[in-house]
């Protein structure tokens, strides 16, 4: 844990940018599809003890002047940490004397037990729980001009592990305010931090369309097949990137590409551990090599992107390891890693921290504002070389064997993005403030 602490506090604030995958023989490919579950499961557990020294780094920084952060002093958001607090403490508890408590009564008896201690769990956080859709609050008349001209998009998000129906509803405001657009949240139900973790676990190892699936599918098929709506943007964050990866699993096989290209995707701490996006067309297998250098081919959804810090435990278990550690697996967009930097909260350590609102201007065409200096967006990347390889090749085992092509990150995006900003590299900026891409 020192070590830990010492890494966290080392080292200066930088983004690292990884660009996309490229797998132009289709030679990627999930660890669910190559896996036995009940493997990939003590696997991934394993994975996921290697990170708990960052565990407490997921609330670190804790001062906020920002009254609608998570951890905000403010009197009306103690209720939205108290109980997960209580929760955490209480499973914590529970999980520490199973085993003993396993050992001293007998079957009946702790199945009993078992079943009464879930059932408190579930009393305790019924009151974090409220209707499975909210919709963003129009808080001031700059959002409410911006929400009028957007008839032909929708926004979605999906929120993360230990967040209740109140935490949600601040957050697709925030998403809102800073994007000027209607935002449509789907409530990923919370029972404690601990249940969270064993659903992702499950989620992440065995593809269980939990009820948050279940409902984001539904959702986003219905808003992609509406002929009058010309982009749809899904936005994730921690276990939202889990339900997000497997919608889209699920969409890639239902839908044409035709549809599937209006979306657009950008996840902030997520926990996913793989990200579908097929190329749109095949190249010729004579031309693969040199193929591969010229860029990306066509895929389906053609903006995906990935935002996280360094030394968040979610996505270092989540998206930093599957794309790190794991070369043969398919996971698709570009990722800013904020270097240096902890912290897990959706608006507390991503968006004040990103996307700022003293940077967002509703009356300039590119919705910063000329006045307030954006850090992050301004912020020149370092271009992480350390897992993907040029010239077609890769020294990475897996399972014993060469993977081909599989550890191949786009060198042509990586040679461009040398030397240039956040600015010019991110996608999603371009919305602030009610702002929209110029393509």
């Amino acid at each position: 844990m020192a070590s830990v602490e010492q890494d966290v506090h080392s080292q200066k604030s930088s983004i690292e940018f990884i660009p996309p995958q490229m797998d132009p023989e289709a030679s990627t490919s999930t660890r669910a599809l190559r896996e036995n579950p009940l493997s990939l499961l003590i696997k991934d557990t394993g994975i996921l003890i290697t990170v708990l020294p960052y565990l407490p780094f997921l609330f670190f920084p804790l001062k906020t002047a920002d009254q609608s952060a998570e951890l905000s002093t403010s009197k009306a958001s103690i209720p939205s940490y108290a109980i997960p607090v209580a929760l955490f403490i209480a499973e914590l508890a529970g999980l520490l004397l199973a085993i003993p408590t396993f050992l001293v009564l007998p079957g009946g008896y702790f199945v009993a037990l078992l079943v009464v201690f879930c059932f408190g769990m579930f009393l305790l956080a019924l009151p974090t729980q409220g209707p499975r859709i909210v919709h963003s609050v129009v808080v001031n008349d700059d959002t409410a001009e911006s929400l009028a001209s957007r008839d032909d998009e929708r926004w979605l998000f999906v929120n993360g592990i230990a967040t209740g129906h109140s935490g949600l509803q601040e957050n697709v405001d925030r998403i809102s305010l800073t994007f000027g657009r209607p935002v449509v949240g789907i409530h990923n139900e919370s029972y404690g931090f601990i249940s969270d973790l064993l659903e992702c676990l499950i989620q992440r190892t065995m593809s269980f369309n939990s009820i948050d699936v279940r409902v984001t599918y539904e959702y986003v098929k219905a808003y992609l097949s509406e002929p009058a709506v010309k982009k749809v943007v899904l936005i994730a964050h921690s276990q939202g990137g889990i339900i997000i990866s497997m919608v889209l699993d699920h969409l890639f096989s239902e839908l044409p590409t035709s549809i599937i290209s209006k979306l657009e995707i950008y996840t902030f701490g997520s926990a996913a551990a793989h990200f579908h996006n097929p190329v749109r067309s095949n190249p010729d297998p004579e031309q693969l090599p040199s193929t591969a250098l010229l860029g990306m081919p066509p895929h389906c959804i053609r903006h995906i992107e990935h935002y996280c810090n360094e030394y968040d435990m979610v996505p270092r278990w989540g998206v930093l390891y599957s794309i790190k550690h794991l070369l043969n697996n398919r996971y698709a967009g570009t990722v800013f890693v904020h270097l240096g930097a902890s912290g897990h909260f959706f608006v507390q350590h991503y968006l004040d921290r990103l996307f700022p609102l003293s940077s967002v201007d509703f009356q300039s065409d590119k919705g910063l504002s000329p006045h307030i200096s954006n850090k992050f967006l301004k912020s020149k990347v370092k271009v992480g070389q350390s897992f993907w390889l040029q010239g077609g090749e890769t020294t990475a085992h897996v399972d014993g064997a060469l993977q081909g092509m599989s550890a191949f990150r786009d060198p042509r995006t990586a040679e461009e993005a040398e030397g240039k900003t956040v600015k010019e590299l991110s996608r999603l900026w371009r919305y602030l403030g009610g702002a929209s891409p110029s393509d």
